[in-house]
């Protein structure tokens, strides 16, 4: 689904970005000797099944110790799927998608997703006309992040994250703390959301869209002021790429996402010796003044690649693009699940990306 009005920008070089399923962040397969239709022989119980679908992974999210190259598989049970980071070794990997899957049938979703990382994208709003959105992928923190924040600094500015999900919290803490001049403080219900507030009194209240409503803010899908001139911004985070990019709003002049890396989450917001408040309408000026400035140099580099690919590619990026899973796509276009791997290899080589999300964003923006 491609749109004139939809353009894409990729702020800091995101080596990953992420995707409830995940046709998301796919990257080249990992292809073995005896690789081929026998693998599907397997059952999901087999350590064989899980290696010859194993995907190769560059993203560092350091609260989770992950090495540079580590990796993922896709993991799919009852209807729903995730992405999970699964390490460096392929036979720990294989054999750690094992457990997942056996998790899943034994113990339901509820408790893999407490159990186990995930890998996710964040999708922040922060203005609705034009629609000025950025993201970033995380890892869910099971543990606390083994490192200690060291105390709150006198200057520093409070961001009350409210957001349930435990392993999500936890993710969006280390990547609040990371950014200069800002701390997290957080809050698990909207019930105790009052208290945590006039406790915490915070500059900025980072909050799960769909946790908004229950504390009382109406936001049109930007940030805008909650109570006593504290602005508010909303995000959702899902394993679904293709909702994230090709969803549109009515009467919008224009959708810009922009990639950002975790630790760098609300860089946009500016941060400024000295400053101990600042308004959602100034926040939102310096928002929009960043996208136009990297508006230009981004758009028609995203664009020109898509030339090179081949029509099939093309084809196949465009079932991407809507989320399609690779099963999916391989059934509407009748080719084998490893051939849709090869064609994806060769669109990220000819694209230059490393991600389902940066090359949905690439055809998105033509």
């Amino acid at each position: 689904m491609n749109s004139n009005n939809f353009i894409a920008a990729d702020y800091a070089s995101p080596t990953a970005v992420g995707r409830n399923l995940v046709p998301g962040l796919l990257s080249a397969p990992i292809h073995h000797p005896d690789q081929g239709r026998r693998g599907e022989l397997y059952p999901k119980t087999d350590a064989r099944f899980w290696r010859q679908r194993l995907l190769s992974r560059s993203f560092h999210f350091l609260p989770g110790g992950e090495p540079e190259n580590h990796f993922a598989a896709q993991i799919e049970y009852a209807g729903t799927g995730g992405f999970f980071p699964l390490g460096p070794s392929e036979a720990a990997a294989a054999a750690g998608a094992v457990k997942i899957y056996q998790a899943l049938v034994e113990r339901g979703w509820d408790f893999v997703c407490r159990r186990f990382p995930r890998e996710l994208t964040v999708r922040l709003s922060w203005c609705a006309n034009p629609v000025l959105r950025t993201y970033a992928t995380i890892h869910t923190l099971v543990a606390p992040p083994a490192m200690i924040r060291p105390p709150a600094a006198a200057d520093e500015r409070r961001v009350l994250i409210l957001e349930s999900d435990a392993g999500i919290r936890r993710a969006l803490e280390w990547c609040v703390d990371q950014q200069a001049g800002l701390c997290s403080v957080t809050c698990e219900s909207e019930k105790s959301f009052d208290k945590a507030f006039d406790s915490h009194q915070p500059a900025l209240v980072l909050l799960n869209q769909n946790m908004a409503a229950r504390i009382g803010w109406q936001s049109p899908g930007q940030m805008g002021p909650l109570r006593n001139g504290v602005p508010a911004l909303a995000y959702d985070c899902s394993a679904d790429v293709g909702g994230f990019f090709s969803s549109r709003v009515a009467g919008t002049r224009g959708c810009l996402f922009m990639g950002v890396e975790p630790q760098h989450l609300l860089e946009p917001i500016p941060i400024q010796a000295g400053q101990m408040s600042f308004s959602a309408d100034e926040i939102l000026a310096r928002v929009r003044a960043l996208y136009k400035i990297l508006l230009q140099p981004s758009s028609g580099r995203d664009i020109s690649a898509l030339a090179t690919l081949t029509p099939r590619e093309r084809h196949v990026l465009a079932l991407v693009s809507e989320g399609r899973m690779d099963k999916e796509i391989a059934a509407a276009l009748v080719i084998s699940v490893w051939t849709v791997h090869d064609h994806i290899k060769s669109i990220f080589a000819r694209l230059r990306v490393h991600t389902r999300t940066e090359a949905a964003v690439r055809y998105l923006a033509e």
